[in-house]
């Protein structure tokens, strides 16, 4: 197995492994820093920015998504609202 610290290229990193830390803005320019080359985003963070200047912002970084997360909960109470 390649060794992936040395490898940063090869990795992605999900924003909820940050999200309390860093804004998309952060995440964004700590992966460019070192190398890491691409990003789960999640709704909320990119909503902070609004998406064209999200997007502006990582695709200027040079970062490929690699995934878009939009909840990491159910998004209602109970089963029957989670249904509807």
């Amino acid at each position: 197995m390649r060794d992936l610290k040395s490898r940063p290229e090869l990795l992605s990193i999900n924003g909820a492994t940050v999200r309390e830390q860093w804004n998309l803005k952060q995440l964004v320019e700590g992966c460019a820093r070192h190398g890491i080359s691409a990003i789960a985003t999640w709704r909320d963070k990119v909503a902070e920015l609004g998406l064209d200047k999200a997007a502006r912002l990582i695709r200027d970084a040079g970062l490929k998504v690699s995934g878009h997360c939009r909840s990491s909960a159910f998004a209602a109470a109970d089963a029957g609202s989670r249904q509807k």
